[in-house]
């Protein structure tokens, strides 16, 4: 299960945390149905109708076959040069020799006879079942959708709009080469759980001649300057940590979600449960982030300053991302996973402390609480979000936590 993670990790970069939300829940709900077919050790209900069985079959072995399955379907589906460049990955082909090697040691465990082969079969069947499933969810953008700015200023011009307002950022100020906003069409995909896009819709921002919004402006303005002053090195580095380390981008909640099952001690039906569970609330998540993000349109730390401090050629830490401000999107879907695990963990400080390591270093979190505070800072500290954005988000992302572990892969 562990490993079928971290490989997995590997495949969608920090551009590609949309794919990387949806890849997740199709590995790890795959993984949860292809163990929840066999009727001998089922445990919970599983997401699609259950494989039939044609007999005695191996968990062990279904678990092996559907992890290798979906993301090999993954990689031979998304490494086609043909796809358009958002969505093309000609170097997923290179990871094809970890899948293998991955799925070579988990079946090696396995005794040979008619249950193993069985296993293979079902966790096959689980895995391509999904993958089908999903194949028409609208990731690429189906309907050819075209984001409009709104011209409420009346000059035509998409880099200049109404306080407040989303407006096209100066490609030297985001992602190079990036369209804006960046998979927008995200927001009207298919929900894994939801029963619209806009179940979550959040409260509207606050005005921006407000004072609660001014407040957040000035924290992020003076913590967030890519010069800052009182930012401490400690907070530059939390900041870069959940996004700008060479990795990817759900690393943390990924990585905390492996220690969990392994601290806890979690057989394979446990663990596949909160795995599939925390990556479906992600899924979802982003799914409703985008769907808010489109639906209010609010404008960036980097606009805003510059229309309240015009000239101050204020720079954030971070690359601000190409699409709206609000809800800001981490602490609402890395927050959304967290609060999925405190569903299983609690949100009460750890006997063992989170660990998550990237390339930049560790940080160390007492407990899960405690990550989704370090996420809503990051934002911050990284010039990228405000604080209250950020809370919003979280509250939201907890919301949808609830409701995913409620109501899907129900004890037996």
């Amino acid at each position: 299960m562990r490993d079928w993670n971290m490989v997995m990790a590997e495949m969608e970069p920090l551009t590609g945390f949309f794919m990387a939300s949806r890849l997740a829940a199709l590995l790890h709900v795959g993984i949860h149905d292809a163990l929840n077919s066999i009727p001998e050790t089922a445990r919970y209900e599983t997401y699609l109708p259950p494989v039939p069985a044609e007999g005695p079959a191996s968990p062990e072995a279904a678990l092996a076959a559907a992890g290798r399955t979906m993301l090999t379907n993954y990689i031979d589906f998304y490494s086609d040069e043909s796809l358009p460049p958002d969505f093309s990955r000609p170097l997923l082909q290179e990871m094809l020799p970890m899948v293998e090697a991955v799925y070579a040691i988990q079946l090696a465990a396995v005794p040979e006879g008619p249950a193993k082969t069985e296993g293979i079969r079902i966790g096959e069947a689980a895995a391509d079942n999904l993958w089908n499933e999903r194949l028409g969810d609208g990731w690429d953008n189906p309907d050819d959708l075209e984001f409009e700015f709104p011209d409420n200023d009346g000059d035509g011009n998409p880099m200049t709009g109404l306080p407040g307002q989303y407006v096209m950022l100066d490609p030297a100020d985001t992602f190079p080469g990036s369209s804006q906003p960046f998979f927008f069409w995200w927001g009207d995909m298919t929900p894994w759980t939801m029963e619209s896009n806009d179940q979550f819709l959040p409260p509207p921002p606050p005005k921006y001649r407000s004072g609660a919004f001014r407040r957040d402006l000035e924290e992020t303005r003076i913590y967030g300057a890519v010069d800052s002053a009182v930012r401490t090195p400690q907070q530059s580095f939390e900041a870069l940590w959940w996004e700008a380390c060479d990795g990817y981008v759900f690393g943390g909640t990924y990585s905390f979600t492996r220690q969990l099952v392994m601290d806890f001690e979690m057989d394979n039906h446990e663990a596949a449960r909160v795995f599939a569970l925390a990556m479906m609330t992600q899924a979802d998540a982003m799914i409703s982030n985008v769907n808010s993000k489109n639906f209010y349109n609010f404008w960036r730390p980097i606009t805003a300053i510059d229309y309240f401090y015009p000239g101050s050629g204020w720079r954030p830490l971070m690359t601000t991302s190409p699409n709206q401000e609000y809800p800001a999107g981490h602490p609402m879907v890395s927050g959304a996973t967290l609060y999925a695990l405190m569903e299983f963990f609690g949100g009460r400080p750890l006997d063992t402390p989170l660990v998550g390591t990237n390339t930049c270093g560790s940080v160390v979190f007492s407990s899960l609480k405690d990550a989704v505070e370090g996420v809503i800072n990051a934002r911050v500290w990284g010039g990228i979000h405000y604080r209250g954005s950020g809370e919003v988000g979280a509250r939201t992302g907890k919301k949808i936590a609830k409701y995913v572990h409620r109501r899907f892969l129900q004890p037996l």
